[in-house]
């Protein structure tokens, strides 16, 4: 009698939680399935719609669809070289930029985790830029740095300019101004994940080191550093490829000025599919021929940083 009991028990109770199991797994395959759509109407299908429209001449009409073959691709090569000056200028960008805006992080992040007074006003502080939008930014410092404005003011009244300067005239000052305004803007966002890194270093390791008499730049290489180190890495290659796709802020803070010097990458890619700086003409498949081979160059870049990762911390 109790056998047949438990039975039946057991036998509800497989029918209750396999229906269980069933309806989680539902729950489950729809939830991504959302994710899934989305990565094929949004990545997949415009990456496979660039790719192909890259052997094509086309201008957005379809009686002007062409083939063409290689002879995007030859032209990106062999003729235009304001696209190459465009990723010259990046380059600038990125070496101007990421030497100043993670060692920057690092030190802010340091102090923001010695537990003194007010450090989470500080940290919501440094992040509030940003969630800022990029154009709003742009427009921010476009107006500080404008003949008129406030840093004019502030350094012809502190005696370090004799007269009101004009930051855009010149490709290194307008790149100065870009450098700050974006570094304003993603800073935060480094400095919380630096946060993070140093919350996970034990207090034990900075102790011990302070016992074998080390100071503070031997705690800071021997104890920071290689605790912060795989953070560290996915820092970097975010802000290469975070340089590599600036654009908003370029368009809205200098325009390209002086003379389209001041242009990165994706501000070229974009205007080749409307009129203005690129062409004067739309050229969609020449644009998308753009687009493929920068992404090409980006995921050499990208295998080539994790290559010589890797090696570093085999090194270590």
């Amino acid at each position: 009698m109790l056998k047949t009991s438990s039975r039946k028990i057991k036998h509800k109770s497989n029918k209750l939680f396999g229906k269980y199991d069933r309806n989680t797994t539902m729950c489950s395959y729809l939830m991504l399935s959302i994710d899934i759509i989305g990565f094929l109407v949004f990545v997949l299908y415009p990456l496979a719609w660039a790719i192909r429209l890259s052997w094509f001449s086309y201008t957005g009409t379809p009686s002007s669809l062409r083939f063409i073959g290689w002879a995007n691709f030859i032209n990106i090569f062999k003729n235009d070289l304001t696209y190459w000056k465009t990723f010259l200028t990046t380059i600038q960008f990125a070496f101007y930029k990421i030497p100043i805006e993670i060692p920057l992080a690092l030190f802010v992040a340091n102090l923001l985790t010695k537990k003194l007074k007010g450090s989470g006003f500080f940290r919501t502080m440094f992040f509030l830029p940003n969630v800022i939008s990029i154009a709003i930014v742009g427009l921010i410092f476009s107006n500080m740095f404008s003949y008129f404005g406030v840093m004019n003011n502030f350094f012809e009244s502190t005696g370090l300019l004799e007269s009101n300067m004009n930051w855009f005239s010149t490709k290194f000052a307008a790149l100065t101004v870009l450098v700050i305004a974006d570094t304003w803007h993603s800073i935060g966002i480094n400095i919380l994940y630096f946060i993070s890194a140093l919350s996970n270093i034990s207090d034990d390791l900075y102790e011990a080191a302070k016992i074998d008499g080390a100071n503070a730049w031997q705690r800071f290489f021997h104890v920071t550093v290689p605790g912060i180190a795989p953070v560290l890495q996915i820092i970097l290659m975010m802000s290469i490829i975070g340089t590599v796709h600036t654009s908003d802020i370029v368009l809205v803070l200098t325009g390209g000025a002086p003379a389209g010097q001041t242009f990165t990458v994706m501000p070229y890619l974009t205007n080749t599919f409307v009129p203005g700086f690129a062409n004067e003409y739309v050229n969609i498949g020449y644009g998308c021929a753009l687009a493929v081979t920068t992404a090409i160059i980006l995921a050499l870049i990208t295998l080539l940083y994790n290559k010589l990762s890797s090696k570093l911390s085999d090194v270590n």
